[in-house]
Order: structure tokens, then C-alpha cells, then sequence
């Protein structure tokens, strides 16, 4: 029994494209990828939250400048579809990059609170 895939078009030459078997196992490595967010952005330094994020922003660096430099050795009127099509491609490939930035945001806004309202409980003891 074949199940019909999920495929999505994101610009002419990318298909993300998911097999519905495969699903539970990609929820399972995007809930994985969440909790790793979740506890390098809780440690005390604030750079480790930053790791996944920089990291997909390279990747997709990686991918989409060879195919904006490939539209440019074509002549100099390509450059303008290149940019064209380039910067909105790393712009919508980088879309998954907001929920381990969010995740990044609300930790380190819940640890601030936490350290906030002990500083509060400090200064209410020492009176």
C-alpha cells in the first residue's frame, strides 16, 4: 500500500517532500531539535542558544549563494535575477530558523524574569 506524500514547492529547483510513513519519524527528529534548543538556551551563557540557529543560516547559505553565483557567470544581466531569485529563497529557507529563535527569545525572557523577581526578593529581605 502506497500513502500519497507531501511535497512542497518552494522555488523552482527545491521540492521539500515528506513521505507520510516517514512523518512520525520527522516529528520525532523536530521534537528532538526543540528540546536541544530548549536546553542550550537555558544554560548560563547566552551564546550556546545561538548554535542551532547559526547553523541553519549557514546551511542555507551554503545552498542558495552556488545557485545565485551560477545565475551570475551567466552575464551581467542575470545578476539582477539572481538577486531576484536568491534573496527570497534564503529568505523562505530561513522561515524554520524563527522557532529556534523563538524558543531562544522565551527562555532567556523567563530566566530574566526569574533573576528579576529574586533580585526583588533580596532587596524586600535586606530591608
Amino acid at each position: 500500500m502506497h500513502l500519497p506524500g507531501i511535497s512542497i514547492g518552494i522555488y523552482p529547483s527545491f521540492y521539500f517532500s515528506i513521505n507520510l510513513v516517514d512523518l512520525p519519524w520527522f516529528l520525532l527528529g523536530f521534537a528532538g531539535i526543540i528540546a536541544l534548543q530548549i536546553a542550550l538556551s537555558r544554560r548560563e551563557r547566552w551564546w550556546p542558544g545561538l548554535i542551532l540557529p547559526a547553523a541553519w543560516l549557514l546551511w542555507t547559505l551554503a545552498v542558495t549563494i552556488p545557485q545565485m553565483v551560477s545565475f551570475i557567470r551567466d552575464g551581467d544581466r542575470w545578476f539582477r535575477v539572481a538577486v531576484e531569485l536568491g534573496l527570497p529563497a534564503l529568505a523562505m529557507e530561513n522561515v524554520p530558523n524563527l522557532i529556534p529563535l523563538a524558543v531562544y527569545a522565551v527562555c532567556h525572557r523567563l530566566r530574566w524574569r526569574r533573576e528579576r523577581r529574586q533580585l526583588k526578593k533580596t532587596q524586600i529581605d535586606d530591608l
